[in-house]
């Protein structure tokens, strides 16, 4: 397993792909934009996670010049491959990932459903739907 940084074409096409089926067709949304200007800020990092070669999930990591906290942004797993690990495996990547770039925080705006998911990996709820958790 690996999470690696959207750098190639293809790898752009993977990471829509899961994002717009996960978060928005499997949702009942529309609108999705794979242009749009947040996914090239600097300090955003779009993320691929693959398992044996294969993309099945995304994530992005924001991090403001000159912090060490980072944000956590639509984390999704292919239907076909949750509750099989993956999603925890994910994170606790997305989690060295973020160490390595000097990040100590991360917080996530979860969906409502998607806290129990992240209470279990440590994740401490600090309002609605904002969770945080601290790493390194």
């Amino acid at each position: 397993m690996q999470l690696l940084q959207v750098q190639d074409e293809e790898s752009w096409r993977a990471y829509h792909l899961i994002r717009r089926q996960v978060l928005y067709e499997l949702r009942g949304k529309s609108g999705y934009d794979d242009m749009h200007p947040d996914e090239f800020r600097l300090g955003h990092f779009p993320l691929l996670f693959h398992q044996d070669g294969t993309p099945v999930g995304t994530v992005r990591l924001d991090q403001r010049k000159e912090t060490t906290v980072g944000k956590v942004r639509l984390v999704a797993v292919l239907p076909q491959y949750q509750r099989q690990g993956l999603g925890t495996a994910m994170m606790n990547e997305l989690e060295n990932y973020a160490a390595a770039k000097g990040i100590r925080q991360l917080c996530v705006h979860a969906a409502p459903d998607a806290i129990a998911f992240y209470r279990k990996l440590g994740w401490l709820l600090t309002e609605n739907t904002r969770l945080t958790k601290t790493i390194g």
